[in-house]
């Protein structure tokens, strides 16, 4: 009786040299070509380079201190805002950078690739580098020159570690910004010396579907449904 031969073996074989050069290759492609930074990645280099464009005057008013900043707080965005113990008065309103770490869960719900995203009061700019490094077209408008001009600063910066044509300051008021053209805004609560003014031009102004971000306010906010919480933000839409 003729036998068939077993193929079995060199097929088993034949299979692993094959999966092994799988393996082999994927791991050369991963020592030659380093892997896309994660969002948090993104959020700490924004903050930190955020924080080197501060002039010193305005790092020593906020702080209280009058020596050079720790190399440990210009490394650490947390430190940072611990650093810097008071706000800014500035044009309109009050300045405190965001820390955003804390945004982070409420940005990934609010914010999609293709967003069109405005932040109320841009301060640094650092809100609207994250929505752009999410893929929004993002706008800041920030009344207080100096800080327009910081964020500005930043921004150039920041090139090459975000795509920067997505991330637009204007040095305007925003009570002249037509609010109907957006779908994600954010604001950060107490920011604005006419805040009332501002959540009723919101809620005249917002498509129904459009929703705003809002960040360190507390209790209800008279004219809106909040969506969920995230934190220290809340998302809401207009409502009764």
């Amino acid at each position: 009786m003729i036998r068939t031969p077993d193929l079995r073996i060199p097929l088993a074989i034949s299979l692993a040299i094959l999966l092994w050069g799988v393996a082999a290759a994927a791991a050369d492609a991963g020592a030659t070509t380093p892997s896309a930074p994660g969002l948090e990645d993104l959020a700490r280099r924004i903050q930190i380079v955020c924080f080197e464009a501060y002039p010193e005057k305005l790092v020593r008013r906020m702080s209280g201190r009058p020596g050079p900043v720790p190399g440990e707080v210009r490394a650490d965005p947390r430190l940072q805002v611990k650093y810097l113990k008071t706000e800014e008065v500035v044009r309109k309103g009050l300045f405190y950078p965001t820390l955003l770490d804390d945004l982070l869960p409420a940005m990934r719900a609010a914010v999609r690739p293709g967003d069109r995203f405005l932040d109320l009061g841009s301060g640094d700019g650092r809100v609207v580098f994250l929505a752009a490094s999410m893929g929004a077209s993002a706008v800041g408008i920030e009344f207080d020159r100096r800080l327009h001009r910081l964020a500005g600063t930043a921004r150039a910066r920041l090139d090459g570690v975000i795509d920067i044509d997505r991330a637009v300051l204007k040095r305007a008021d925003f009570f002249k910004e037509e609010f109907s053209g957006y779908d994600v805004f954010f604001y950060f609560g107490s920011g604005s010396s006419a805040e009332d003014r501002l959540l009723a031009k919101l809620r005249r102004e917002m498509r129904p579907e459009a929703i705003l971000l809002l960040a360190h306010s507390e209790g209800p906010v008279p004219g809106f449904v909040r969506l969920a919480t995230y934190g220290v933000a809340g998302l809401y839409r207009p409502g009764p």
